[in-house]
């Protein structure tokens, strides 16, 4: 430093003012080009710091969307199971064949179960009330986890609609129809008339329902699971 003020000391002296102004400027681009760079390290190392909490959040993200996947295809299971029993039973009331009696009997009993995933899927909510959705640069991942949030929430209404249809409608049809100490039925006819079958193609077109939008939400998260996985492998 000292260096330096005596050099210009001595321009001015010499008179040598346009060199001294010459030499002034370039001190101060010096100056400035220290300053900016000093900026852009702080950008640099600030941005390196964000990705890696970015990466954190991708792989705890795809962890909470492995969970969502294992329980919905757990849900899908149980409600594919019993749609399966409910169309051979409908198959087997329409046949009007009496030997079918007790098979049809012993479907009843699963007219009250339903799948019941029973979350709202507010991965996306959490990540904009934490303020963390500000470091998820991926679009593509961001539009999914919006669009399976509104698919767990149709989830839900539909496990809603089915539950109401069996407070309404099946137990209002069994308590009227059935011997549940002995587990028969009133009337031999009443697992073949048309309220019973009725009840079965209501069952039937919720449960389809269901069907659709759990396997949409399993496709979801396999997309997003993608984008997730390219991240990581991005950043290696």
């Amino acid at each position: 430093m000292k260096l330096f003020r005596k050099f210009r000391q001595n321009l001015v002296r010499e008179g040598k003012l346009s060199k001294y102004m010459l030499y002034a400027l370039g001190e101060i681009l010096l100056v400035m080009i220290g300053i900016l760079l000093a900026f852009q390290v702080d950008k640099w190392n600030d941005q390196r710091l964000n990705r890696i909490e970015e990466l954190k959040l991708y792989t705890n993200l795809k962890g909470d969307l492995e969970q969502v996947r294992v329980d919905i295809t757990g849900q899908n299971n149980y409600n594919g199971d019993h749609l399966k029993m409910f169309n051979y039973a409908l198959e087997a009331s329409l046949s009007g064949d009496l030997e079918k009696q007790d098979t049809l009997i012993a479907t009843v009993p699963f007219l009250f179960n339903y799948s019941d995933f029973d979350q709202d899927g507010n991965i996306y909510e959490t990540l904009v009330n934490s303020g963390d959705v500000k470091l998820l640069g991926n679009d593509k991942i961001l539009k999914g986890i919006r669009r399976l949030e509104w698919r767990c929430q149709y989830i839900n209404r539909m496990e809603n609609i089915h539950w109401d249809i069996i407070l309404e409608y099946v137990a209002s049809w069994a308590s009227s129809n059935l011997n549940f100490a002995q587990m028969e039925a009133v009337n031999t006819r009443t697992l073949f008339s048309y309220e019973f079958q009725n009840l079965l193609l209501l069952l039937q077109r919720v449960m389809e329902e269901k069907q659709m939008i759990y396997k949409a939400v399993v496709a979801e998260i396999e997309l997003i699971t993608k984008e997730i996985d390219l991240e990581i492998e991005m950043s290696r």
